[in-house]
């Protein structure tokens, strides 16, 4: 664990006490935002979002009375375009590359639904086009996630989803197995989220999330005890990872679903309300002890 990790605050006013820091600057560091967004991103990824949203009217417009390879054919062209665009515009730099990595999103999105029409066309089972169509998103987001800044992220969290659904869909349907298969993917995703890659936050907390409904789908699944504890297993490491790393996201989920199976685990366990209620309070008391251990040895979620 990382440990004597200090707050902005308490820097600031280390610097200010040694005389690096004027009183003016110390306030003006204290008073600044932590986030600032220029109006001209705003408007520009709104812009890129209206875009994403007319040019998809006007292809369903235009499409409407023709055959399914000439649909086809033209979402795989309108892909194409688009990517030349997008690639276009990130170039140039400046506020018109979030108008870019918008217009990639056009091109992602034409290039996955063109491949899973012409997987239709051929036949293919339901299953294997969702689950080929979202490989081929994730697969692209993946190459685009360290030259964009916040696109590539997105595409592959947006990806995993459907993704894993179709796997769940074809090869664990109606099994009790099936929430952890989004463990897997969770893991996957809180992993990729430590490379050098936009928007690394987004990645980790979709990852964080998927591993605690995985987890609280299990333990709910079946009438049974030892799924809740499998649950309970899979939540608490979840929660001692994000403490180790000092990841608030994780450490919020992974308490939510120790507490979420902790009363599902407790109502299988003992009939009387009370006993329910006293297991989990002990739990919780469990958890909050071991946040006083980790802040004596001086770390803090961040």
């Amino acid at each position: 664990m990382a440990k004597n990790r200090k707050s902005a605050g308490e820097i600031i006013r280390n610097y200010e006490e040694a005389g690096k820091l004027s009183p003016e600057e110390a306030s003006a560091l204290r008073d600044a935002p932590q986030w600032v967004i220029p109006f001209a991103d705003i408007a520009s990824f709104l812009g890129g979002l209206v875009i994403f949203v007319g040019l998809v009217w006007i292809v369903i417009a235009l499409l409407q009375d023709m055959s399914r390879s000439t649909i086809d054919g033209a979402l795989f062209i309108a892909s194409a375009f688009t990517a030349g665009i997008a690639f276009w515009l990130i170039r140039k730099g400046g506020r018109v590359a979030v108008l870019g990595e918008c217009v990639i999103a056009v091109s992602i999105t034409a290039f996955a639904v063109g491949f899973g029409l012409l997987l239709d066309i051929c036949n293919v089972h339901d299953d294997y086009i969702l689950i080929l169509a979202a490989l081929s998103a994730l697969l692209i987001g993946i190459a685009i996630s360290f030259r964009t800044s916040f696109i590539g992220t997105i595409v592959i969290v947006a990806a995993v989803q459907p993704l894993m659904a179709g796997v769940i869909s074809e090869f664990f349907p109606d099994t009790s197995f099936a929430p952890l298969t989004f463990v897997i993917s969770g893991t996957a995703l809180m992993w990729y989220s430590q490379r050098q890659i936009g928007l690394r936050f987004v990645a980790r907390a979709a990852g964080a999330a998927s591993i605690m409904f995985a987890a609280i789908g299990f333990s709910t699944w079946d009438n049974n005890s030892w799924q809740p504890v499998v649950g309970l297993v899979v939540a608490g490491l979840l929660f001692i990872y994000g403490a180790s790393k000092l990841h608030f996201e994780v450490v919020a989920a992974g308490g939510l679903g120790v507490t979420i199976i902790t009363g599902v685990l407790a109502g299988r366990l003992f009939d009387s309300a009370l006993v329910q209620g006293l297991s989990v309070i002990g739990v919780g008391a469990i958890i909050v002890f071991t946040s006083i251990a980790i802040s004596r040895k001086g770390n803090a979620v961040t």
